[in-house]
């Protein structure tokens, strides 16, 4: 590519701006209820993660959120080092100049790949407004 990799600073967003629009995300996953112990044999592992809904169901217990009201992102395994536990930092460059001409970079930066974006609105992290966190279950 002849693009510049990187953009001077007179051509970038002002970090102002970028920095007011920082929302930071979360991802809560459904964890077992009790937690298995850390002896629990993969057979018996698979067994509640296979069961979980049924279980679940039968305590009474919310499938899509714990009981302080937070909602699940996703169902976790019941090996608890294999749980995902991810934060975002998001920053709302929507309209700010001189982005176009910093190329989009595979994952290990080796690559220009083509550019795409997608709203956290259209992936149901924010409702329409833009603003409002939303309460879409993306898991079903």
């Amino acid at each position: 590519s002849t693009r510049l990799r990187y953009v001077s600073f007179e051509d970038a967003p002002d970090p102002a701006n970028l920095a007011k629009s920082m929302r930071v995300y979360t991802m809560f996953p459904q964890m077992p209820d009790p937690m298995p112990l850390p002896s629990t044999s993969p057979e018996e592992l698979q067994k509640e993660i296979a069961s979980r809904d049924t279980r679940m169901a039968e305590s009474g217990r919310d499938p899509h959120k714990d009981k302080y009201g937070r909602i699940f992102t996703h169902k976790s395994t019941s090996n608890v080092s294999n749980t995902i536990h991810g934060v975002y930092f998001t920053l709302d460059a929507t309209d700010l100049s001189g982005l176009d001409e910093v190329p989009a970079l595979d994952l290990f930066s080796t690559k220009e790949i083509e550019r795409e974006w997608v709203s956290l609105s259209d992936l149901k992290v924010l409702e329409e407004d833009g603003k409002t966190i939303s309460t879409v279950d993306t898991k079903s």
